[in-house]
C-alpha cells in the first residue's frame, strides 16, 4: 500500500487515532513539517496518544520526502500527516503520489468553505491545481465514513 497522504492542521488527534487509523489498518505514522522535529512535547504528546505498536516519524519535508523516496517505510502501512496544502506540494517534489486528502484546514483570511472543516484560499486552490495537473487526485474528506468530495476536475 501506499502511505496514504493527509493535510490536517491538527496532524495527530482523536479523530485520526479512532476513525482513519482502524480503517486503513495503520502501523506507521509520519507527521511530516519543518517544525515538527523541533516540536520535542508536540512529538512526544503525539508518542503518547498512538498505539504502542505504532510507529510514529517525525520529520521535516525534506527528510518525509527522502523517507518516502526509498520506501524506509517497507511494508507498513502508513499514513503522512501534513500540516499545509503547501507542504503537500514540497512533498510531491521530493517524493511524488496519486491521492491526496484534505483533511481539516483551518480557516482564516481570505478562506472560504469546502466543507466544515475544510477552508481553501487562492493559494490553496494555485497549489493544489498544480497537484492535480501532475496526476494526484485531491480529495476532501474528514472521517472515512464521509462520502468523499473530489476536486480534482475542478482543480486541472
Amino acid at each position: 500500500m501506499n502511505p496514504y497522504i493527509r493535510v490536517d492542521n491538527r496532524l495527530v488527534h482523536g479523530q485520526i487515532i479512532a476513525t482513519w487509523m482502524p480503517h486503513l489498518r495503520l502501523q506507521r505514522f509520519v507527521v511530516a513539517g519543518d517544525g515538527v522535529p523541533a516540536n520535542t512535547l508536540q512529538t512526544t504528546m503525539f508518542r503518547m496518544a498512538i498505539p504502542g505498536e505504532v510507529e510514529l516519524d517525525a520529520l521535516t519535508i525534506a527528510d518525509a520526502g527522502r523517507f518516502l523516496a526509498r520506501r524506509q517505510y517497507g511494508e507498513q502501512k502508513t499514513m503522512v500527516l501534513l500540516e499545509s496544502v503547501q507542504d503537500a506540494v514540497r512533498l510531491f517534489a521530493e517524493a511524488p503520489f496519486g491521492h491526496l486528502n484534505l483533511g481539516n484546514v483551518h480557516h482564516g483570511p481570505g478562506r472560504q468553505a469546502v466543507t466544515d472543516a475544510v477552508y481553501l484560499g487562492p493559494e490553496d486552490y494555485t497549489a493544489l491545481g498544480q497537484l492535480a495537473r501532475r496526476g494526484v487526485r485531491v480529495e476532501v474528506r474528514s472521517l472515512p465514513s464521509e462520502t468523499p468530495i473530489d476536486l480534482t476536475a475542478k482543480l486541472r
